[in-house]
């Protein structure tokens, strides 16, 4: 996994890697799920969140406490070096009570045996060594405790999106060649007008092509955050040295490498049919009894997730 993506990433103050609506939070079904889930658990519930991002399953646990007016002690492990505190929009009060362990691996976590009464994980278990995240998750749950997952399923509408952004990323780079004909633009408008024409027309022509693709999408949001970075950049040739160009250039192409590796770590996660058996096997070679999965539906259309129940055994 590309771990230094996805702690750039978690710095930037986003809340969930997946957002199922237009907040910076999870929606829909995937909420539901959730909220069912951290209802179901007794007043002063010890709860840890497997893989927890910058909180977004805390949050949701918080809320629902608040509204039955029970307490929760909540930690939450992630193997990047998060901060949610600090990182998060008015963090320190969002996370009030809520322990992070930043560079924890699921398959070592630093706590004692039988620990918590309930483990959460939204998009996280499946990037994990799953056997052994399993026995480890196993043993820091007390017995009979509830364990709940989402994971990402490789027929949902999360991996599909993913892949098409893959292809545009393909076609965004190694096809029409977007930041190697701005780069070479820049280059060339310095030193050599009549090459940078020519270059400029090949330009217009391929981004007029990718414009295209990003308007023909359903789903796919890549080419709508790295075109608006590329004419920005196009914008910013005139008012910057060449050095703090080249800074700014090297930024942008950075963060779409970013966004890149982070789609190749998603799709490569993602759980098929028989996938989600073999979770099922190893859950019970780990201790897990009472094990269930489903494919979870936003709607008759949507699938957003696999669903996975279960209860550590004695």
């Amino acid at each position: 996994m590309s771990l230094p993506q996805w702690e750039d990433y978690w710095r930037t103050g986003w809340v969930v890697s997946c957002p199922t609506g237009s907040m910076s939070g999870y929606t829909g079904a995937l909420r539901s799920l959730w909220e069912r889930f951290f209802a179901s658990l007794a007043d002063r519930t010890r709860l840890l969140d497997i893989g927890t991002g910058n909180g977004a399953l805390p949050l949701i646990a918080l809320e629902v406490a608040r509204r039955r007016t029970v307490t929760m002690e909540i930690h939450g492990v992630d193997l990047a070096r998060i901060d949610p505190v600090a990182q998060v929009q008015d963090g320190a009060r969002l996370f009030e009570g809520v322990t992070f362990h930043g560079g924890v691996a699921a398959e070592r976590m630093p706590f004692v045996d039988g620990r918590f009464d309930a483990v959460c994980g939204q998009f996280a278990l499946e990037y994990t060594q799953r056997p052994a995240a399993l026995r480890e998750i196993h043993r820091v749950l007390a017995p009979n405790s509830a364990a709940c997952f989402v994971l990402h399923h490789a027929s949902s509408i999360v991996a599909r999106n993913a892949r098409e952004s893959l292809r545009h990323a393909q076609e965004l780079e190694e096809r029409a060649g977007a930041f190697a004909d701005l780069r070479d633009y820049v280059a060339a408008e310095r030193s050599d007008p009549s090459q940078a024409a020519l270059i400029h027309a090949r330009m217009t022509e391929r981004m007029q092509h990718l414009h295209r693709l990003a308007s023909q999408s359903t789903g796919s949001t890549l080419l709508a955050g790295v075109l608006p970075a590329l004419a920005r950049l196009f914008e910013l040739r005139r008012t910057l040295s060449p050095v703090q160009f080249d800074a700014a250039f090297a930024g942008a192409h950075q963060a779409f490498k970013a966004a890149e590796s982070r789609l190749v770590d998603l799709v490569s996660a993602a759980i098929d049919e028989a996938g989600i058996h073999t979770i099922a096997a190893q859950a019970r070679a780990a201790g897990f009894e009472d094990i269930h999965h489903a494919p979870v539906w936003e709607d008759e259309k949507t699938l957003v997730g696999w669903g996975l129940d279960m209860r550590a055994g004695k």
